[in-house]
C-alpha cells in the first residue's frame, strides 16, 4: 500500500502544480517547458503504479497456466517491441542471438511475456548510465530444453543479496522503486512451467539470468 500510495501522492501534487500554471487562455509560453516536465513525471509515476499492480496481481494468481504451442523467439520480438521506447530512454543497447530453429515450447504466452518484461526491465534498471542488454536463445535437444539468457552490463548483485532475489518482497532498489515481487513472479511462472531459473553476477559488474524450459514435456511439475 505504501509503494502504491507514494506515486499516487506524487501525481496528485504534480497535477495541482499544473493546475496553478494553467490560465484561462492556456499555458503561459514561459512556463510550457515546466508544464511538460510535470506531465512527463505524471506519466512515469502512473506507469510505476501500473507495474506494481501488475506484479501484485500476478503474484496472487493461483490459476494454472493456459498453455499452447509457443514460439519463444516470437514472444521475445513482441515483448521488445512493447519495451522499445522505455529501453531507448534508459540508453540500453540490445544485442540478440536467437536460434532460428528453436523448438516450440508448451507455455502460457502471456506469462512468458511477463517473464521477459521483468527480466529485461530489471536489466535496464541495473544500468543507470546505460549499457548493453543481451538476449540469447538456444536449444539443448539432449535434455529436451530451451534456454533463454538475459544479460546486462549493469552494477551487478552483491553476493549477500544473490541468494534472496527470488524471495517475495525482497528488493535492493531504493524506496519507491519497487515492491520486490518482479523476480518472485518470474520464479513462480518458470516453476509452474516445469522449468528452472538461475542467476550469476560479478563484483566488477554484470548479471546473467538463465531460464530453462522443457519442450518435450508439456506438463509442468508444479502447476501454479
Amino acid at each position: 500500500a505504501h509503494e502504491v500510495n507514494n506515486p499516487i501522492s506524487g501525481v496528485v501534487n504534480l497535477t495541482m502544480l499544473m493546475q496553478r500554471i494553467m490560465k484561462a487562455e492556456g499555458i503561459p509560453p514561459d512556463r510550457r517547458e515546466e508544464f511538460r516536465g510535470y506531465l512527463s513525471q505524471v506519466a512515469a509515476e502512473t506507469q510505476r503504479v501500473g507495474r506494481i499492480v501488475s506484479d501484485l496481481l500476478a503474484f496472487s494468481r493461483r490459476s494454472s497456466p493456459q498453455r499452447e504451442e509457443t514460439d519463444l523467439n516470437q514472444v521475445i520480438h513482441r515483448t521488445l517491441s512493447l519495451l522499445a521506447h522505455k529501453l531507448e530512454l534508459a540508453r540500453a543497447e540490445l544485442r540478440m542471438e536467437l536460434e532460428p530453429s528453436l523448438p516450440r515450447i508448451h507455455a502460457d504466452r502471456s506469462q512468458i511475456e511477463q517473464v521477459l518484461l521483468n527480466l529485461v526491465m530489471n536489466a535496464a534498471e541495473a544500468m543507470p548510465d546505460g549499457g548493453t542488454i543481451g538476449i540469447r536463445t538456444r536449444s539443448d535437444r539432449e535434455e529436451g530444453e530451451v534456454h533463454l539468457e538475459v544479460t546486462d552490463t549493469g552494477t551487478g548483485i552483491s553476493e549477500e543479496h544473490l541468494s534472496r532475489i527470488f524471495d517475495p518482497f525482497f528488493t535492493t532498489k531504493d524506496e519507491g522503486k519497487g515492491v520486490g515481487l518482479g523476480l518472485s513472479v518470474v520464479y513462480g511462472i518458470i516453476d509452474a512451467h516445469g522449468g528452472t531459473i538461475d542467476v550469476e553476477s560479478w563484483p566488477e559488474g554484470g548479471t546473467r539470468f538463465q531460464v530453462r524450459l522443457p519442450f518435450n514435456h508439456p506438463e509442468g511439475n508444479n502447476p501454479a
